[in-house]
C-alpha cells in the first residue's frame, strides 16, 4: 500500500480515536461514541498490520537494536516491559495505577447526579450458638430503617417452630437501655413489649411469669442467640442442626416503633390498653421468610426472604395478617435480606 495514503489514513484514524477517547473520558456513557471509538480502533488495527508490513525491514531493525550500541538494543525489551506491567496494574485495578480512570469516573458519575454512598456491614456473630451448620443473614437496611428490632427463627416445613438463631438482646431479657427516665436521665429498666416481636414470641410458645410471651430475665433456651441491636447494614452468624431429610423455613421478624401512618394512627385502637397504653407501636412487625432443604446446605444456596406478611398491632395474638395493604414506610425498614446455609 502507498506509504503516504497508508500515513495519512493513520493520522485521520488517530485524530478520530483521540476525540472520542477524551470524549468518552468526560462524559456520561453514549451508545454512538462507543460504536464510533470502537470501529475506529478496529480500522486502526487494520491500518497498522499494512503499516507493519510496509515497514517490516526498519520495524524489525527498531525492535532488534541492529548496528546499535548495547544500551539501544535494550530499548524496545525495557519499553515492552514497561507496558506489559502498566496493562497488568490497571487490569488488575492497583490502586495508585488506576487513579486516573478513577477520576474519569467520579467526573461522568457527577455528570449523571450519581453520589457513591459507603456500604458497610455490622457484623454481629454469635459464637455461642450451637450446631454444625452455619447460618448467615445478610440485611441491607433500606430508606426507613431506625434501630427497629429483629428475630430469626427456624421452622420445620409445616410451621413449628424448633428454635430462635437471632433475638434482639433488649427483648430477649426486657431490659432496654433507654428504659426510664430519672430526674432527666434515662436509665435502663425492665420493660414488656408485647407488641414488638408477637408472631415470633407467640411461635416460641413460653409465657413468663407474668403470662405474656415475651421472654424476661434472659431466658435460659435464647441467651446463647440474643445479640446487639443492627444500627445499619448487617450480617448476622448463628449457627443450628439441620437433618438433611427435612425441608424448613428460616423466619425473619422486624418491628420499628413509633412508625404511623395515615392507617395506622395514634389513636387507632383506643379501647387496646398496649396500642394506645403502655406499648411504643405504630406500624406492626412485618415478617420474612424463605425455605431451606439439604440441596441447599450442600450447595451453599443464596435465598432471598420474601415478605409474607404482619403480626398483631399490639401483640395480642400469634397470627400472620397477610394483608399488607394498611402497611406503608413499615415495608422500607428493610431493602433486601439474604440468607446462606453452609
Amino acid at each position: 500500500m502507498n506509504r503516504r495514503l497508508l500515513g495519512n489514513v493513520l493520522i485521520v484514524i488517530l485524530l478520530v480515536l483521540l476525540g472520542s477517547g477524551i470524549a468518552m473520558y468526560i462524559i456520561p456513557f453514549s451508545k454512538g461514541l462507543a460504536s464510533l471509538h470502537t470501529v475506529f480502533g478496529f480500522l486502526f488495527a487494520l491500518t497498522m498490520v499494512f503499516h507493519i508490513i510496509n515497514n517490516k525491514k526498519p520495524l524489525f531493525n527498531y525492535i532488534t537494536g541492529n548496528r546499535k550500541p548495547r544500551f539501544q538494543k535494550l530499548q524496545a525489551p525495557f519499553i515492552f516491559s514497561i507496558i506489559v506491567a502498566l496493562a497488568f496494574g490497571l487490569y488488575f485495578n492497583i490502586p495508585l495505577l488506576n487513579g486516573v480512570y478513577n477520576f474519569g469516573n467520579q467526573l461522568r458519575n457527577k455528570k449523571l447526579g450519581k453520589v457513591k454512598t459507603p456500604f458497610e456491614y455490622e457484623v454481629i456473630e454469635l459464637s455461642n450458638a450451637n450446631g454444625h451448620h452455619n447460618f448467615e443473614i445478610e440485611l441491607k437496611k433500606g430508606n426507613a430503617f431506625q434501630y427497629p428490632l429483629f428475630a430469626i427463627w427456624l421452622e420445620d416445613s409445616l410451621g413449628n417452630y424448633i428454635e430462635t438463631l437471632y433475638i434482639s438482646r433488649v427483648i430477649a431479657s426486657s431490659t432496654f437501655d433507654y428504659g426510664k427516665n430519672v430526674d432527666g436521665k434515662w436509665q435502663s429498666a425492665v420493660k414488656r413489649r408485647p407488641e414488638a416481636l408477637p408472631y415470633w414470641s407467640h411461635k416460641r410458645g413460653i409465657k413468663a411469669s407474668d403470662g405474656l410471651y415475651v421472654p424476661l430475665n434472659n431466658a435460659t433456651d435464647i441467651d446463647a442467640v440474643s445479640g446487639a441491636t443492627p444500627t445499619g447494614n448487617f450480617i448476622i452468624k448463628s449457627k443450628s442442626d439441620l437433618n438433611d431429610l427435612k425441608h424448613y423455613k428460616v423466619m425473619l421478624e422486624v418491628n420499628q416503633s413509633y412508625d404511623w401512618n395515615n392507617y395506622y394512627t395514634k389513636d387507632k385502637f383506643p379501647d387496646d390498653d398496649i396500642y394506645s397504653g403502655s406499648g411504643q407501636v405504630g406500624q406492626p412487625s412485618l415478617i420474612y421468610a424463605t425455605e431451606v432443604s439439604s440441596l441447599n446446605i450442600k450447595d451453599n444456596t443464596y435465598k432471598i426472604m420474601q415478605l409474607i406478611g404482619h403480626g398483631h398491632h399490639s401483640g395480642k395474638n400469634g397470627n400472620l395478617y397477610k394483608d399488607l395493604s394498611h402497611i406503608s414506610t413499615a415495608k422500607q425498614i428493610i431493602d433486601r435480606v439474604i440468607l446462606k446455609v453452609h
